[in-house]
C-alpha cells in the first residue's frame, strides 16, 4: 500500500471519529449518572415506572406530606418519591440499598433492594414509630385476639389495639380478621382498601329470612313493676335470603335486595 493510499485512509479514520465520538462520549456519559438513595432522602423518581400509582397518589389529599426535607404538614402536600419512600422503603425491620452520593459509598439491599410491599398497619398500628421511620396516625382500635387464639387467623405482627383501645365493640373485627387471612394483601390491607379507597366493592350479603319466636300467657312472669302475662320463648331464625350490594368507585351503589331484582323480593329467599 503507498504512502497516498495511508493518508486517504488516516483522513478517513479522522473524519469518522470526528463523527462518532462525542455521540459516543456523550451516550456514556449520560448512562453513568446515578442517583441517590440516602435514607429518606430518594432521589429515584419511582412516577418513571409507576406513572399509574403516582397519578392517583397526586390527586390524592392523603400520603403526600413527605419531602427532601422531611415531614411537611400542610395538606394536601406535593406528591413525589418521597412519598414512595415514606411508605416502601420505611419498614425498621427491612434493610434496603442505600447509595449515599457516591458509587463508592453504598449499602446492598439484604431483605429488599429498592422497595417492599407495604401493609398499611405498619405506620397505623399503635407505637407505629417503632417499627417505621415514617409513623402515620393510629387506626386501629379492633380486637383480633380471639380470632387468633381460635385458630381462625395466624397472629398478626402488628398492634391494633390496647388497654385503652380494646377495640372490643368494634363492629368490624371479623372483616379486619378475614382480610388478615386472605393473602391477596399483605395483613388486613384489604379491609383498608374497600372502606378508604375509590376500589368498587362488591358484597354478597346471606342473612336470615325471618325471625321467629313463641308467645303464651300460661305461665305469668312476675317483675318489679307487676305481673306479666306473656313470656317468649323458642327463640328461632328461618330461611335465608341473600342480597347482593355494589358500590362504584364514586361510592354510589345498588342493591339487589331492595331493588333491581327480577320479579318479587320473594324470589331472593330460598
Amino acid at each position: 500500500m503507498n504512502s497516498g493510499k495511508l493518508v486517504l485512509l488516516a483522513i478517513a479514520l479522522v473524519a469518522v471519529g470526528t463523527v462518532v465520538m462525542p455521540q459516543t462520549a456523550s451516550l456514556f456519559a449520560g448512562q453513568h449518572w446515578w442517583y441517590n438513595i440516602s435514607g429518606t432522602g430518594n432521589q429515584v423518581p419511582c412516577q418513571k415506572c409507576h406513572a399509574d400509582v403516582f397519578e392517583e397518589l397526586a390527586l390524592s389529599n392523603f400520603h403526600t406530606h413527605w419531602g427532601p426535607n422531611g415531614w411537611n404538614v400542610s395538606a394536601p402536600g406535593t406528591a413525589d418519591q418521597y412519598d414512595c419512600a415514606a411508605c416502601h422503603r420505611s419498614n425498621l425491620s427491612i434493610q434496603y440499598a442505600l447509595v449515599n452520593g457516591s458509587v463508592t459509598n453504598y449499602q446492598p439491599g439484604k431483605q429488599a433492594h429498592a422497595a417492599s410491599v407495604v401493609a398499611c398497619m405498619l405506620c397505623h398500628q399503635m407505637n407505629a414509630s417503632k417499627a417505621t421511620w415514617a409513623p402515620g396516625y393510629y387506626a386501629g382500635g379492633f380486637n383480633i385476639t380471639p380470632f387468633v387464639k381460635a385458630g381462625i387467623i395466624p397472629p398478626s405482627p402488628y398492634n391494633y389495639s390496647n388497654a385503652t383501645y380494646n377495640g372490643m365493640y368494634a363492629a368490624h373485627n371479623a372483616f379486619i380478621a378475614m382480610a388478615i387471612k386472605n393473602n391477596t394483601f399483605p395483613d388486613s390491607t384489604e379491609a383498608c382498601v374497600a372502606c378508604h379507597t375509590h376500589v368498587a366493592v362488591k358484597i354478597i350479603w346471606h342473612h336470615k329470612r325471618s325471625l321467629e319466636f313463641d308467645v303464651n300467657i300460661t305461665n305469668p312472669v312476675t317483675l318489679s313493676n307487676g305481673v306479666h302475662n306473656w313470656t317468649i320463648s323458642d327463640w328461632k331464625v328461618n330461611g335465608t335470603a341473600t342480597a347482593i350490594s355494589w358500590g362504584n368507585t364514586s361510592g354510589a351503589g345498588n342493591t339487589s335486595y331492595w331493588s333491581g331484582w327480577p320479579g318479587n323480593v320473594s324470589n331472593i329467599y330460598s
